[in-house]
């Protein structure tokens, strides 16, 4: 089993002020970084639904409007293989419709499930709904019939940033840590293999020093790409591991583009032709 962990707004910078990721306790990241393999990736400076294309389709597309046939989604789906989406509301379209090649309709196998941020008509609150998507993302890896490929987005730092206080920025950070934790041992009792990466990031630069306004704008920095499991523990990608945990002291191992064939080799799947990103297993 393979669950795809996208945790949107954790980019990574280096220490410093406005840098809410660094500032924040995070000790369930900071383990996995030092006993698996741990990368960075460069998202580029394109929308977020063009980056769930890019994700999803394993080719750098800068034009969110652009189709493709050609999908991590559809690989699984022909190989006969079960796979789940979990979202919330704002994130639902980016997982489902972008990161499926702007595919319309399920996949053959595939099913969609939407965790509603709302309760009748009214918000709910972004804590309510982070612990709803987590229940059922840890209720679908454990069950009996669970998915060969499980996808879940995360949108909760994205938008704590928004509000623009620091202080509950960092307490975002460590709470999506400790879930961190809760996915991590429940993908662990099924043997399985956790992969975390984000579409991009938000919480390392949450300010702006010249206006000292909020900036809750996606960025370009790169995002980790850690991949998690029994049989990746310590090992590396490539041939080096960062400085005292500093994963800012690493030069990109590839993009988003490189997500889908690391997850068809891991799965192994043959690639497509048409997936220009590369594996980096």
């Amino acid at each position: 089993m393979i669950v795809l962990f996208l945790l949107d707004g954790w980019g990574v910078a280096p220490a410093g002020e406005t840098n809410a990721i660094t500032a924040a306790k995070t000790p369930t990241f900071l383990n996995l970084i030092k006993e698996y393999p741990v990368a960075l990736l460069n998202p580029g400076s394109k929308s977020l639904n063009a980056r769930y294309l890019t994700l999803g389709s394993g080719q750098e597309i800068a034009d969110e409007n652009i189709e493709s046939k050609i999908t991590l989604s559809a690989v699984i789906s022909a190989a006969g293989l079960k796979q789940v989406k979990i979202a919330e509301t704002e994130m639902f379209a980016a997982l489902t419709h972008f990161f499926n090649g702007h595919h319309e309709y399920r996949l053959p196998g595939e099913d969609w499930k939407i965790i509603s941020s709302t309760i009748g008509s009214k918000k709910a609150k972004l804590s309510l709904t982070l612990r709803r998507t987590v229940r059922e993302i840890i209720s679908t890896i454990g069950s009996e019939e669970a998915p060969a490929f499980l996808a879940a987005a995360i949108p909760y730092l994205d938008l704590t940033a928004a509000g623009g206080d620091f202080s509950e920025n960092k307490k975002a950070v460590e709470t999506i840590d400790k879930v961190l934790k809760d996915i991590f041992l429940a993908v662990s009792a099924k043997n399985g293999i956790l992969i975390i990466t984000a579409a991009g990031g938000n919480m390392e630069k949450t300010r702006n020093l010249v206006t000292d306004l909020p900036d809750i704008s996606l960025t370009a920095n790169p995002v980790p790409l850690l991949i998690v499991g029994s049989e990746f523990k310590g090992r590396t990608i490539g041939l080096a591991d960062p400085l005292a945990s500093d994963l800012s002291s690493l030069t990109p191992a590839g993009t988003l583009a490189d997500l889908a064939p690391t997850i068809l080799k891991i799965m192994k799947l043959d690639k497509p032709a048409e997936m220009t990103g590369k594996s980096l297993i």
